[in-house]
């Protein structure tokens, strides 16, 4: 699978509690299926350790991409738990892509973006 913001680099698939999710080792960027994300999101932060990164810049952030799974066009929604990140999401496959940073970011709901 193709990174949908940097669009030349591959996605490394990750194992973190038995949920193999994608990365970019460019951008940091993860991709969730279907459902991963609000499994992993409660999980012990020391567990985790594989899905932390460094922060997206914000020209990262703003770029639209295409879903790697099936290349419809992202929809860039902002998160109920934190309003400060922005998801991008497919509506075909429902699956969730996460800039470099925020993952951790909606780990600490009250962090806001630091841009």
């Amino acid at each position: 699978m193709q990174c949908p913001k940097c669009q030349t680099d591959s996605l490394t698939p990750t194992t973190v509690r038995e949920i193999s999710v994608d990365r970019c080792t460019a951008c940091h960027g993860v991709w969730f299926d279907a459902q991963e994300l609000p499994v992993l999101l409660y999980e012990e932060y020391r567990d985790l350790t594989p899905l932390h990164g460094e922060a997206s810049s914000a020209a990262q952030d703003e770029k639209l991409g295409k879903c790697p799974r099936d290349a419809t066009p992202l929809l860039r929604m902002y998160s109920a738990i934190n309003p400060a990140v922005i998801v991008d999401t497919c509506l075909q496959c429902r699956g969730i892509w996460l800039d470099g940073g925020e993952f951790e970011e909606l780990r600490q709901p009250g962090r806001g973006r630091e841009r």
